[in-house]
């Protein structure tokens, strides 16, 4: 194997395909990155057999050939190599060499007939999303995924198409955050469970170019994502996903109205004394077309005043901190409503008029909000 491309080129596509590197695995050569040569094209490929990321660049090809290097190493040298074209070869021993403004560096591989075979997708369904309908609903979502749950399908992310609707759902046992958005164009029916690291490698993966689109095959607890030069191959999360419609609240007995920008200045003011505190904890006092909030630790505590528009009744409500800094921290809207009916209740947060995007927060009992 023998190919010439640029330094740039080549740091591009290794900030993409490297995404996929496992961290801890028992198969060694996972853990480096499997190098193809094609007519004026170099493939590249990482799995950590959940998430299998491929990705093509241009190259001057004069030898083919497949080999698999050290991803990590790899990475690290040619990060290290000077602006300008990169040559790297590899002889019949795997040892590749890697040439670039004066410097020559080998470091031994391995074998391409010892890397997995790429997943295969078998009775697939076919859709089309754009790119950044697809990135903004996962920006959305993903951090109420559960990093650890005795339930699987809590790690990861549910992505359910039905009736031209497209909707994303996240929820970790004490939040959700759903996103939902039309394509009246898709026609398929599906509901499947993408995996936490996954969804967040996409994530970063995905275009904010309102004309690209990702184009999504599913089949065989598999799917298939299709960019402009990178393919991702996901293995899916198997089982039956919460019932998420039916802990949704649907009639409330406080409804308040407030400016997000204020509200969020003053979530972050006492975020700053509510971690230095053992529960991390923010009281809402909502009375009288006015809201409080609170929060008190060892080192100190802050109190701050809003004006709402509230109907119904007064409450004294408490939560964890980090939530609903992250509530505040994605939604993107001049107001947001706040519906709740009691302070051991789950609260509905959404911006004004828009059911579009949804936030479910349980609130901490304890004594201060009685």
């Amino acid at each position: 194997m023998k190919f010439t491309c640029s330094a740039a080129t080549l740091i591009d596509s290794l900030q993409i395909v490297t995404k996929a590197l496992p961290g801890r695995t028992t198969n060694q050569v996972l853990e480096g990155i499997l190098i193809e040569t094609d007519i004026n094209e170099v493939i590249m490929t990482c799995s950590d057999e959940r998430i299998t990321i491929v990705t093509r660049l241009e190259a001057y090809v004069t030898e083919p050939g497949r080999g698999v290097v050290p991803g990590k190493l790899f990475n690290e040298i040619v990060r290290r190599l000077a602006d300008g074209d990169i040559e790297i070869s590899m002889n019949e021993r795997f040892v590749f060499t890697i040439r670039g403004a004066g410097n020559r560096t080998n470091i031994s591989g391995q074998d391409a007939d010892l890397y997995p075979a790429l997943p295969e997708i078998s009775g697939e369904k076919e859709i089309s999303l754009p790119q950044d309908m697809l990135r903004d609903m996962i920006q959305k979502t993903e951090f109420a995924i559960a990093v650890e749950d005795m339930r699987e399908v809590l790690t990861g992310c549910l992505l359910e198409i039905a009736n031209g609707d497209v909707t994303m759902v996240a929820l970790d046992g004490f939040r959700m955050a759903l996103r939902r958005a039309k394509c009246s164009d898709v026609l398929e029916r599906l509901s499947v469970i993408i995996p936490g690291r996954a969804v967040g490698d996409i994530g970063k993966l995905l275009s904010d170019d309102a004309d690209a689109f990702a184009n999504l095959s599913f089949g065989g607890g598999k799917l298939h994502i299709k960019l402009d030069k990178t393919e991702i191959f996901v293995i899916l999360v198997e089982g039956e996903y919460v019932q998420y419609r039916q802990i949704l609240p649907t009639r409330f007995a406080t409804h308040v109205v407030v400016d997000l920008e204020p509200f969020r200045r003053g979530i972050d003011r006492a975020a700053l004394i509510a971690r230095e505190g053992n529960n991390n904890l923010l009281i809402l006092k909502i009375a009288g077309g006015e809201m409080a909030i609170e929060s008190h630790s060892q080192i100190g505590d802050v109190y701050e005043k809003l004006e709402i528009q509230q109907e119904g009744a007064d409450l004294n409500i408490a939560f964890n901190v980090k939530y609903l800094t992250d509530v505040v921290r994605f939604i993107d809207a001049e107001q947001i409503e706040i519906n709740l009916n009691n302070a051991i209740s789950p609260c509905i947060i959404t911006p004004l008029n828009d059911q579009d995007y949804v936030h479910l927060v349980l609130p901490v009992r304890t004594g201060a909000t009685n």
